[in-house]
C-alpha cells in the first residue's frame, strides 16, 4: 500500500442551514482550514484555504451547485484562509483594512514560505512558492451590506489576529466563526491577545448560535465556544501563576491541566500560549518564532 502523502486531506461538504455549506477541511490541523458558502444574492465564499488546490474543492462545491463565486470575504489574515484567493479572478475580495493592509505586506516577503514551511512542515514543498491576492480593504459595515441579506458582521480587533471578522446569521442561528473557534483543535494566539480573544468569545457565547462553524475542526454547537473559553480560562491562569510565581512558561505548561481540551490536536500550542499571555501580562510584546507582518499598533508585537 502506498504511503498518504504528507499535507494530503480529505475535504467533505456540509449543509449546516438553508443555503450555508461548509467545505470541512480535513482534521483542521495545521494548515487545513475551512471555507463557507453562503449560497444567497451574491454567492458568497468565506475564506480560501491555504493552497490552490484545496480552493479547487471550494470550486468544484459551488459548479455542483449551479453557482460561480460572486464576493470572496477572508476573516482575516492568516495565509491558510487565504491561500486560494487567485483562484477568483475577477471576483471582488474583500477583508477588514487592518488585514488588507497586512496582507499587502506580507505577500511576497522573502522570508515568508521558510517561515510558513516551519510552522506547516507537512506542506513545506508546496509552500515553497507560496502566493496570494491581497484583498481589498472594506469596513465591516460595507462587508456587512455586500453579503446575502440578514447576514450580520461582527469585528474583533487583536483578538486571534489583528483583525478578525465573525458571520452571524440570525435566521439559522449559524454562527460562521472563522478562527476565532477552533473545534478539537487547539488554537494559537500567537498573532492576537489572549485576554481579548476570551472576552471576544463571551460576545459570540451570548449570540446562543445553534451551529458554529469553526476556522479549524467540524461544525459543532455552542458547546465549541464554551469549550474554547474554559480552555483560555486555563491558560490565562497558568499565565499568572508564572507570573506571580516567577516562574517559566514550560514549568506551567509541564504541569497544565486542559480540560475539556485534553486529547485536542495540536497540544504543543499550548506552550507558545502561555507564552503570549505570560508577555501580556507582563506589558512586553510577544517575541516568538511564528511572526506575520500585520497593520497593529506599535505597541503589539508583529
Amino acid at each position: 500500500m502506498n504511503a498518504v502523502p504528507a499535507g494530503t486531506a480529505t475535504r467533505r461538504e456540509a449543509e449546516v442551514a438553508d443555503d450555508v455549506v461548509v467545505v470541512v477541511n480535513g482534521d483542521g490541523g495545521a494548515g487545513l482550514s475551512n471555507s463557507v458558502l453562503l449560497l444567497g444574492n451574491p454567492t458568497t465564499v468565506i475564506d480560501t484555504m491555504l493552497l490552490p488546490d484545496m480552493a479547487a474543492d471550494i470550486v468544484t462545491a459551488l459548479t455542483r451547485r449551479g453557482r460561480a463565486a460572486e464576493l470572496v470575504v477572508n476573516t482575516h489574515i492568516h495565509t491558510d484562509h487565504i491561500g486560494g484567493n487567485r483562484l477568483f479572478d475577477g471576483v471582488p475580495v474583500v477583508a477588514h483594512p487592518r488585514t488588507a493592509s497586512g496582507m499587502r505586506r506580507m505577500i511576497g516577503e522573502p522570508g515568508l514560505p521558510a517561515l510558513l514551511a516551519k510552522v506547516m512542515p507537512d506542506f513545506a514543498e508546496r509552500l515553497a512558492d507560496w502566493d496570494s491576492v491581497p484583498a481589498d480593504p472594506l469596513p465591516p459595515v460595507d462587508i456587512e451590506r455586500a453579503l446575502p441579506a440578514g447576514t450580520r458582521v461582527l469585528e474583533f480587533t487583536d483578538a486571534h489576529s489583528a483583525a478578525d471578522l465573525a458571520l452571524w446569521l440570525p435566521a439559522s442561528r449559524v454562527l460562521v466563526a472563522g478562527d476565532l473557534c477552533f473545534a478539537g483543535v487547539t488554537p494559537l494566539a500567537v498573532h492576537g491577545r489572549v485576554s481579548r480573544w476570551r472576552a471576544a468569545l463571551d460576545r459570540l457565547i451570548a449570540l446562543r448560535p445553534d451551529v458554529v462553524v469553526p476556522g479549524h475542526g467540524s461544525p459543532a454547537g455552542i458547546g465549541a465556544l464554551r469549550e474554547l473559553a474554559d480552555y483560555f480560562d486555563r491558560v490565562l491562569a497558568a499565565a499568572h501563576l508564572a507570573h506571580t510565581e516567577q516562574l517559566t512558561a514550560q514549568a506551567v505548561w509541564a504541569r497544565f491541566d486542559a480540560g475539556p481540551a485534553a486529547g485536542w490536536l495540536e497540544p504543543g500550542r499550548t506552550l507558545v500560549n502561555i507564552q503570549v499571555a505570560l508577555a501580556e501580562i507582563a506589558g512586553k510584546p510577544f517575541e516568538g518564532e511564528h511572526r506575520v507582518q500585520q497593520d497593529q499598533d506599535p505597541s503589539h508585537s508583529r
